[in-house]
């Protein structure tokens, strides 16, 4: 590494370190106080508290830090440009775009690091922040074997309607099941007081049984037993209701490939999974973002300099807000709505990098 790239990085990771500290403590504080009345209520324990708040802390890390990135840009490349250390590299020969090598490596090394923790531990450790927050802070049930009032699609054009489901011993009651052809029409309904899971089967008792032909004419059947060819396991019917910003990568492709099977719908699993990959690179469109402006700093000054800055690093979440919501509701493909973003802001950054080099 060259003495001016050591320069560089250490002119940029002081206002980072510094950025990062009190971004921590402002999240800390903040969320300490938004619960402050929860915790009260409930006369939450001291250690309960504390490892709720430690355990979402690198979740709302990794979404606010790309702030603390451009900051620190402007604190370590503004200077610069104002003391005419730039103009004096740029005088001994140094081009421009090698000047910003640095910012960008240690970007992308915060993206990576962003990305490799967005796609494994943040996720694990936000959703045991979320667990203890209901379990042990609120004194929350959070799981039981027993469930009722599910409706829910599965496999082979089938519709479910389950009075009480209990996993664990994988029994059912007051059961309805649709089955549809290919063209949603109705080809048969079973229903039954009871069901069992045993073996790998599923048995129904104290039912009834009817089949529809195409020319809409049926055939009933009523049962005190009967098995039922259906792929679904107990646990098949239990939603995991966690929201897809707790599950790490692996978890959201295990619960997209699940919904696919029933026949569900998985916009907002399909959006979440391209997120993981796309927002880690805010932090290094934030840099490509906030160069020009901060070589900018010695004409417009300071103050006007990360205000426009500010505005544009915010105009970006608001995008990402906006093709984040097309993409869950499905008016656009997962991946464009995530990648869309940072696509637009990329190639304005880019043209502005270019218009400050040339100047």
């Amino acid at each position: 590494m060259k003495i001016l790239d050591r320069y560089l990085i250490g002119q940029f990771l002081r206002p980072l370190a510094a950025c990062g500290a009190i971004f921590t403590i402002l999240v800390f504080v903040g969320h300490f106080f938004d619960k402050m009345s929860v915790f009260n209520n409930y006369h939450a324990r001291v250690p309960d508290i504390f490892l709720y708040l430690v355990l979402g802390l690198p979740y709302w890390l990794n979404i606010i830090f790309p702030v603390a990135t451009l900051l620190a840009l402007m604190f370590s490349l503004g200077p610069l440009q104002q003391r005419g250390e730039i103009t004096a590299m740029r005088g001994a020969g140094i081009s421009s775009l090698r000047l910003y090598v640095p910012f960008f490596a240690i970007g992308m090394l915060i993206s990576l690091v962003s990305l490799v923790g967005g796609m494994t531990c943040f996720p694990s450790w936000s959703s045991k922040a979320n667990m203890i927050y209901r379990q042990h802070i609120k004194q929350e049930r959070v799981y039981s074997t027993l469930r009722d009032h599910i409706v829910v699609t599965g496999r082979d054009h089938r519709r479910f309607i389950i009075g009480t489901l209990d996993t664990k011993p994988g029994t059912m009651t007051d059961i309805v099941i649709d089955q549809f052809d290919d063209q949603m029409h109705l080809r048969s309904t079973l229903s039954a007081q009871q069901g069992q899971y045993q073996n790998g089967q599923w048995s129904f008792s104290r039912g009834n049984f009817i089949q529809f032909d195409a020319n809409g004419n049926f055939r009933q059947e009523p049962f005190r037993e009967k098995l039922l060819d259906i792929r679904e396991k107990p646990e098949d019917f239990v939603y995991d209701d966690r929201k897809p910003d707790d599950l790490t990568h692996s978890e959201i492709r295990r619960r997209i490939r699940h919904l696919d099977g029933l026949g569900v719908p998985s916009f907002k699993e399909q959006v979440a999974l391209h997120l993981q990959f796309a927002l880690p690179f805010a932090n290094v469109l934030v840099i490509l973002l906030g160069i020009p402006f901060a070589l900018n700093s010695l004409r417009k000054g300071n103050v006007q300099t990360i205000a426009h800055a500010f505005g544009a690093t915010f105009l970006y979440w608001g995008t990402v807000s906006i093709f984040q919501s097309y993409g869950e509701h499905g008016y656009l493909p997962g991946w464009l709505s995530a990648w869309a973003a940072n696509v637009i802001f990329g190639t304005l950054a880019v043209w502005l990098l270019q218009r400050t080099t040339k100047t």
